[in-house]
This record gives structure tokens, sequence and C-alpha cells, in this order.
């Protein structure tokens, strides 16, 4: 299997583990219990799928721990922080460049979500092609409680899941989507009781590997349409906007009421 740290120096060789199960790649997020994101962080999981080609048929990308994957990390020094607008543009277009990887993936995704996938672990799992989520599994898009604009690609990516109102409804209000609910509206295509999801995605990646590699593969590419193309533009755009906010007095706040577990408090500056 690949080195799942390759080209990613600072991130912890335990951060992503890759294990293979007959044709199927099992791609683990290691940092229990949110795992969140840092940009490290994500190109180990970029390298990690990136090398699946030839290797493996389809994949699992799953986590350890309580969440799936909480987002972006606020905490680390690494991390984008909307605090600080000229730092920020640069580490979320450094982020972002990992990202698209992540839907140019060489074979299809399943992503297991086994608790919270918020704001960019809601853009990891819609970069997957199909998803399963646990029965205590939810999905949010909490960037306008940040006080920034939607990213990994989430405003051109869920409106293709769910349609471009409920899409809209979403990402305006930034509310949870629990498990039921998720699979209802086609964010996750099968709901399933906690602790089965990594069993449940891998039987559906078993099946996708049982077929015709090559016809696989051209279906794959219809029903993507270019996907990753889609997500690139996506992202610069929303790149641009959110370096437009951050700094902004309600990013500031955004940030450290997230920080400080509280509401925030706008003033729409």
């Amino acid at each position: 299997m690949p080195d799942a740290t390759s080209g990613a120096e600072h991130a912890d060789i335990d951060d992503v583990s890759v294990r293979q199960e007959r044709d199927v790649a099992v791609v683990t997020l290691r940092r229990p219990p949110h795992n969140l994101l840092t940009e490290p962080v994500l190109h180990a999981l970029a390298d990690a799928v990136a090398g699946l080609g030839g290797v493996a048929r389809a994949a699992v990308v799953c986590s350890e721990g309580r969440s799936f994957c909480a987002g972006a990390d606020f905490r680390s020094g690494e991390a984008p922080d909307p605090t600080d607008q000229a730092g920020f543009v640069e580490r979320t277009g450094a982020f972002y460049e990992q990202a698209v990887r992540i839907f140019d993936s060489p074979v299809p995704l399943v992503a297991a979500v086994q608790g919270a996938a918020i704001g960019a672990g809601f853009g990891l799992a819609l970069a997957c092609d199909l998803c399963v989520v646990g029965e205590l599994g939810w999905f949010q898009a909490n960037f306008v409680r940040l006080g920034i604009h939607p990213g990994f690609a989430l405003s051109a990516t869920l409106g293709r899941v769910v349609g471009p109102g409920r899409a809209s409804e979403l990402l305006l209000t930034g509310r949870r989507v629990v498990a039921a609910e998720a699979g209802r509206i086609g964010i996750a295509q099968r709901v399933v009781p906690h602790g089965d999801e990594v069993d449940v995605a891998l039987e559906m990646a078993l099946q996708i590997a049982t077929g015709a590699p090559l016809a696989v593969s051209a279906t794959r590419a219809t029903l993507r349409a270019g996907l990753a193309g889609v997500a690139r533009e996506a992202m610069r755009h929303e790149l641009a906007e959110q370096a437009a906010l951050a700094g902004t007095a309600d990013a500031v706040e955004g940030v450290r009421a997230m920080l400080e577990g509280r509401d925030p408090r706008f003033e729409g500056r």
C-alpha cells in the first residue's frame, strides 16, 4: 500500500492509515476524538487516496473516534485562521489544493460517517461517491455561524446531492442534518446502526469492486461529470469570498464563540 504521509512532512505518521480488504482499501483518519483537519493532515489523506490507482478497485474513507471529521482545526497553528486575512488566504489555498486531490480520486470512495461531519468534514463526505451514516451521525455546513463563506466546494457539491433549494437552506442557516434526514434527502445512501458504518461501507465498496473495472471507471466518470474540475473552480471562488470576510469583526467573533462554546453575537461588520 502507498505511504499515507508522503509529501506531508508535518503530519504525524499515525494521522492517516491504509489497509487492504481484498480489492478494497480502507483509508482511516486517526486524529480522535474529532479528526480535525490541518493542511498537512489533509495532504496525507490526499496522498493516501491518490496512491490507490492500480492498488484497489474501491475504497472506504472512515475515521477513529467520536466524529467523522468536525472540520478544520482552529486550535492548531497550522490551520486556516479566519481572523488573519493574509494567513487565511495562504493556508486555505494550500488546504484546498489537497481537497481537490480527494475529488480526483482514481477509485470510487465510500464515506463511513459515525458522528459529526462539520464544515470541511461535510465537504470530505461529499467528495466521496457514496456515503454510509450511522444513526448517531450528523452533517453541518456551519460556515455562516463562523462568519465566513462556505468552503471545501460545498457551494457546488451540496446542490448536486440535495437540490439547489435545500442546499440554499442548509448553507444559509448552517443547521445540522441528523442521520435520518440525511438519508431521506440523499446526503447518505444508507443509514445504519451506530458501530456498523465501516462494515456496511466496506460491503458497498466490495460490491463496487466486483464490477468490471473499466465499466465501473467509465460509469463513475459519467456520474461525476468532471466533478474535480467543478470543485476546483468552486474552491477558487470560495477562497476569494472567504478572503473578503477573513479578518472582519464577525469572523473574529464567530471563531472566538466557537472556541469558547457559546453562541456568536454578529454585528454585520
